[in-house]
């Protein structure tokens, strides 16, 4: 990994909003406008509801359907975001006494969002009001469909709008006040529940988990709900979000990214084990007994998940070329599992690449880019796609078996005409001194909890030249460091691959404040070791 260190002079930062040299330094590097620093530094955390047309509408609109005793369907999405925003409005029909269904659709059989044939499905039950979360705005033929057959649509979504579909109408936030401009689709949903029900706390548990799953930028309202909702997994008497962390685990916005999202996430891929819609009953069931049974089946799923995705990126690395974009296949891969090999292979050579499975008389698969590479059009322009979607730097594609060779080859010809850019993304550490390490200084930067992505990617440098011990053990090495206020340790673990050194000249990290028991000791935990 290559880093641009970084010498700040904190003070003008530091003076202007009276915080300690650590904090001013990372501010100051994640050149933030003087909104977002206040913002971070001084949160008001109280959660808002949009008061926007749309969202007044479309609440306005299930209170008529309960008056006229209508059935509603909610049309979801596989991935965490969309089966968060589901379970929210299956509970909010539901505490409404409105009769209503839902209904996320098999990523590999029928592919993302609303489709005709599901409305057709809809309407013969007797709905007369379709709600989309997470999904829709790309939904042309099933807005369609929806209106052919006599029935109301309503998009609530968060995707970008191209060209708007002509449904009834658009709950997004597009269409609401600038502080919910970087809502999840779960969020969206969050705001029709606010404006009907006030305040409901499994709610916004789930949209937190839903705004990290997507990664969406951790300001505005988003932040508020991230920093709501994430205490409330822990503290709500109802289980099932909670039930899905380790024992013993730190419950925060890293433990949901990596312990919930992708077990979530997870339902979704493997088709062929878990039927997602399952996980939405699951997300709104309250005997303790049945949780647990349930959690043990999706845990299963995901260690499923996982071998599987190591297996398959073994087998893609074996199967690499030196194409300048990497087309693999292999008829024995999942295609559930081709975009985290695709993402595991892109991080590991640097290039863009395609890995797809075998999937009836097609092949699909997922790519995903390096930066500075288009992804997205590149693909675009090219003929006899059965499937492509996606953006810049992840699409997914399909095609005839047959063509496999014919594509291939013109994926080389193509891309014979395209530069791609080598050099390493850089990133960026900031150059600190031992003495920058306190506990007050440390808790002041965990205070900022949740980083958005602007601070986030940012790490701190320190000279190796300040190393007063290493040691080197069968689960982590570590290196000890004298500060003013007692010792530090630098800590690596094994699986990191990093250089290991005695006497290495930067330690690159973030600092921690790392509590067992009674003690609070203070910590570098290190992503580079140069």
């Amino acid at each position: 990994m290559s880093w641009k260190i970084l010498e700040i002079d904190e003070r003008e930062i530091a003076l202007k909003y009276q915080v300690d040299p650590l904090c001013a330094k990372l501010l100051s590097a994640g050149q933030l406008s003087d909104d977002q620093i206040r913002e971070l530094l001084d949160p008001d955390l109280r959660l808002t509801t949009s008061e926007a047309d749309c969202v007044r509408k479309c609440a306005s609109r299930l209170l008529q359907a309960r008056e006229k005793k209508e059935k509603v369907f909610v049309g979801g999405d596989y991935d965490a975001d969309g089966i968060c925003a589901t379970a929210i409005m299956k509970d909010l029909l539901d505490r409404l006494n409105i009769e209503n269904g839902y209904y996320i659709p098999n990523r590999f059989e029928e592919g993302y969002g609303l489709s005709p044939e599901t409305v057709e499905r809809a309407a013969e039950k007797g709905y007369t009001l379709i709600l989309t979360v997470d999904n829709g705005v790309k939904a042309f033929a099933a807005v369609e469909k929806a209106h052919e057959l006599g029935l109301e649509i309503y998009v609530t979504d968060h995707h970008t709008i191209d060209i708007r579909p002509d449904a009834d109408l658009i709950v997004h936030p597009d269409d609401m006040e600038p502080e919910y401009a970087y809502l999840s689709g779960a969020g969206v949903a969050l705001q029709i529940s606010r404006t009907l029900l006030g305040d409901v706390p499994e709610h916004t548990a789930l949209a937190a988990v839903a705004a990290i799953g997507d990664v969406m930028p951790l300001w505005r309202e988003t932040r508020k709900i991230v920093l709501a909702g994430v205490p409330l997994i822990h503290t709500l008497p109802v289980l099932p979000l909670k039930t899905l962390f380790r024992s013993g685990s730190k419950m925060d916005e890293r433990a949901v990214a990596f312990e919930i999202v992708p077990k979530l996430n997870s339902a979704g891929r493997m088709n062929d084990l878990a039927n997602v819609n399952t996980l939405v009953r699951y997300l709104l069931l309250k005997d303790p007994e049945q949780i647990t049974r349930y959690a043990l089946q999706l845990e299963t799923v995901n260690d499923k998940r996982k071998e599987l995705s190591a297996q398959m990126t073994e087998r893609a690395e074996e199967l690499w070329t030196d194409d300048a974009l990497p087309v693999i296949y292999e008829e024995s891969f999942h295609e559930g599992i081709c975009g985290l090999a695709a993402g595991r292979l892109c991080e590991k050579f640097r290039k863009p690449v395609l890995v797809m499975a075998r999937h009836g008389d097609e092949i699909k698969g997922s790519g995903r880019s390096v930066p500075g590479f288009d992804l997205y059009s590149f693909f675009a322009g090219f003929e006899g796609l059965t499937s492509f979607g996606g953006h810049e730097q992840a699409v997914g594609i399909g095609i005839k078996a047959e063509d496999l060779d014919q594509f291939r080859a013109q994926v080389r010809e193509r891309m014979e005409s395209v530069r791609i850019p080598q050099e390493q993304e850089e990133r960026l550490a900031i150059l600190i001194r031992r003495e920058d390490l306190t506990f007050d200084y440390i808790a002041s930067i965990q205070s900022l909890y949740p980083l958005p992505k602007e601070l986030s990617d940012l790490r701190f440098a320190l000279r190796g030249e300040q190393i007063r011990e290493y040691q080197e053990l069968k689960s982590v090495y570590k290196y000890k460091i004298d500060t003013p206020e007692g010792g530090l340790e630098a800590v690596a673990f094994p699986w990191q691959k990093l250089k290991r050194t005695p006497v290495p000249y930067l330690l690159i990290g973030m600092p921690n404040l790392n509590r067992w028991r009674n003690s609070v000791t203070k910590q570098l935990i290190l992503d580079d070791i140069e």
